[in-house]
């Protein structure tokens, strides 16, 4: 008995179904592939944003700490930053004029670094904002006088500076032991500032800028 052979359409068909297939398959590899890279790309984009925005307000921030400390008397600081530790807390006092060859003084003011309202150092994200244990850096005008004013100058200070862990070493190497987000030191009549300000970038992940000066005090 003979067997038919199948017919040029049968075998047309069977080809074109196997084509499909493989269309099918290449098509979603491509797609697969394509959703990956755009995915990626947002990915890289909320994190240079993040990175832009922490630069931003770590640079404001800086620029006013240091307008704020520019000048001020060597011997009127508190507590007086020589340590190998720093200090986040400063009580300083501008110079307002000089009266028969001598400096005059202003009321005391003070920058502190302080933990941001609804937020304990635990070590968790209290207030949601994807920042962990974040500081703000606060500005105190008229310190100890019924004028006395608080103004915030940076959020999202970091506990630590970047590099910076809390064991009690110089993990980032700059002379401080777990220097903290805001930072100051004196050598001389040199007073260095460091801050570092974080950004939530949106996936569970932070970005964070340090940045540094020095100013010129008076003796």
């Amino acid at each position: 008995m003979s067997r038919r052979r199948p017919s040029i359409r049968a075998r047309r068909s069977a080809f074109t179904l196997l084509e499909l297939v493989i269309s099918v398959t290449m098509m979603g590899i491509i797609f697969g592939a394509v959703g990956l890279f755009q995915a990626r790309s947002q990915d890289q984009t909320r994190a240079s944003f993040a990175r832009e925005q922490s630069e931003s307000h770590a640079r404001r921030g800086l620029d006013r700490a240091a307008d704020e400390l520019r000048g001020v008397g060597v011997t009127l600081l508190s507590p007086d930053p020589t340590s190998a530790l720093g200090t986040s807390t400063l009580t300083y006092q501008r110079p307002t004029g000089v009266t028969a060859g001598v400096i005059t003084w202003g009321t005391p003011s003070r920058l502190r670094l302080e933990l941001e309202p609804g937020e304990t150092n635990d070590g968790t994200d209290e207030d949601g904002d994807g920042l962990v244990d974040e500081h703000r850096l606060v500005l105190v005008r008229d310190l100890g006088t019924l004028d006395e004013q608080e103004v915030v100058i940076c959020s999202g200070v970091a506990e630590l500076a970047r590099g910076e862990t809390a064991n009690a070493a110089d993990d980032n190497g700059d002379g401080l032991v777990d220097e903290a987000g805001f930072s100051v030191r004196r050598v001389g009549d040199l007073l260095t500032i460091q801050l570092t300000v974080e950004a939530a970038v949106g996936d569970g992940s932070t970005v964070s800028s340090r940045i540094g000066t020095n100013v010129v005090l008076r003796n």
